[in-house]
């Protein structure tokens, strides 16, 4: 890509922009999980679940533009505690959610909020950064592969039919 996006923090006239790009995500994770909700009702409420959890969690939304067009965005919570009985308590940072613009892949985009990301976590003094991807999003796998990021947890479904 020949010019750098600018990645700043989100705004409350960006809703609409956000929420297209939701639809996007979700228009493509169906391929690989079929529970998704359906791209076109997502709306307002998610963003709000967005915005809560950043509340409470000491959370950003950043969004890459470049020129009008915005180009992808990235939910970071920077102190969110692990709740896990037989550990000890910590707190982590946790990329909820990353999403670039179905025009905008393959050109760095994703590798840009997730530095951003990064530093944000690592201004909180988070000594973790976990993300979550879907099994079989082999293409968003390797990418956080090659971005550092190992397998924690592995969580696996068996379908009851």
């Amino acid at each position: 890509m020949s010019t750098v996006p600018e990645i700043r923090d989100y705004k409350d006239e960006d809703e609409a922009h956000l929420i297209e790009l939701i639809r996007q995500l979700q228009s493509h994770e169906t391929a690989y999980y079929d529970r998704m909700i359906p791209p076109d009702e997502i709306a307002g409420w998610y963003v709000d679940g967005i915005r809560r959890d950043c509340r409470d969690y000491a959370g950003h939304i950043r969004l890459a533009w470049l020129a009008d067009a915005p180009l992808g965005y990235c939910a970071i919570m920077t102190r969110v505690p692990n709740e896990e009985v037989d550990e000890r308590t910590f707190d982590y940072a946790f990329v909820s959610e990353i999403v670039i613009a179905k025009s905008a892949r393959g050109q760095g985009i994703g590798k840009a909020l997730l530095r951003d990301a990064e530093a944000l976590a690592r201004a909180a003094n988070a000594k973790w950064l976990r993300i979550n991807v879907l099994a079989k999003n082999t293409v968003a796998r390797d990418i956080y592969d090659r971005f550092g990021f190992e397998e924690h947890v592995v969580t696996m479904e068996k379908p009851l039919k």
